[in-house]
């Protein structure tokens, strides 16, 4: 594993404010949920093509490398979709918690097929905000609101494939730079999901063109600076640590949702949000003392 750069928490924390607005701007656009994320990754590959075209326009993939793109696409279009059609029967801060509840899939995943060591503290950073999550979500996770628990589920389903888009990334990214594996990988899920909505006949167009800013700004925010943050710290880390960074979401979800969409948030919020950043700060604390203890084995090498 590469070594971080002295700008990698700047650009990650860049990724943490970015994903926030996710839920909050699909919440705002009327249009139809599938609509919703095919022009959010439409609008991302508009912007990243040029830069693509000057920088990396003549490199080529390998067959393997193209295969793992392509599945980590097929992972995020299904991630959109079952998060975003959550967003329609549950709150902002219960589908958000479950979607990233990624850190014990992608822990898990990490270790069964790339044999990705998780250290005790690691995982008990994951038992923390697992726990913070089922705090969160309490109210309506544990009731019989029918709606609010097929949101949830929805959510978690979204979470499940957001574990295998990270780790197909995980798989690039050493060895392919950001702009190639960010526009291959969103092209080829603008691309599903475009034929996703002819397919079931979702309409692309009649809705206020308000929803236009909307996609263009969760182009911009949460997929370009959030995602594309996150895909770059592919390289320095692994999967289930960047997916504990994801985790921070629901914290600033529910902040903007409050002060955006007058939600409030409850006393099971507040519990659950400290609880997260107990995890994060669990998880991050450990990478620094990981990453000083490789330094210290490499120094009685030499």
């Amino acid at each position: 594993m590469q070594r971080t750069p002295p700008y990698f928490w700047p650009v990650m924390a860049a990724g943490i404010s970015g994903i926030a607005f996710g839920s909050i701007l699909i919440k705002l656009a009327t249009a139809a949920p599938l609509a919703i994320a095919c022009y959010r990754m439409l609008f991302s590959v508009a912007l990243l093509a040029p830069v693509y075209a000057v920088r990396r326009g003549g490199r080529r993939f390998s067959a393997a490398d193209l295969g793992w793109t392509a599945l980590a696409g097929v992972f995020l279009s299904l991630h959109f979709v079952l998060w975003i059609y959550s967003l329609n029967f549950t709150t902002v801060t219960s589908s958000v918690v479950f979607v990233t509840t990624n850190p014990l899939f992608v822990t898990i995943l990490g270790w069964l097929l790339f044999r990705e060591r998780s250290s005790k503290a690691l995982l008990a950073a994951v038992a923390l905000v697992i726990a913070g999550g089922l705090v969160i979500a309490g109210r309506s996770a544990f009731t019989s609101d029918a709606r609010a628990n097929l949101g949830n589920l929805l959510a978690l389903g979204g979470a499940v494939m957001a574990s295998g888009y990270l780790l197909a990334g995980r798989r690039l990214r050493p060895r392919v730079d950001i702009i190639t594996y960010t526009t291959v990988c969103y092209g080829i899920t603008a691309v599903i999901l475009l034929v996703s909505c002819f397919v079931f006949r979702v309409p692309l167009s009649g809705f206020e063109r308000i929803n236009y800013l909307w996609f263009l700004l969760a182009a911009l925010g949460p997929q370009l600076l959030g995602h594309s943050s996150f895909n770059w710290g592919l390289k320095y880390w692994p999967a289930s640590r960047i997916s504990m960074l994801i985790i921070t979401e629901p914290v600033g979800a529910t902040i903007l949702a409050y002060l955006i969409l007058r939600q409030v948030p409850s006393w099971f919020e507040i519990a659950g949000g400290l609880l997260i950043m107990a995890g994060v700060y669990l998880s991050v604390r450990n990478g620094e003392i990981s990453a000083a203890e490789t330094q210290q084995e490499r120094s009685h090498a030499a």
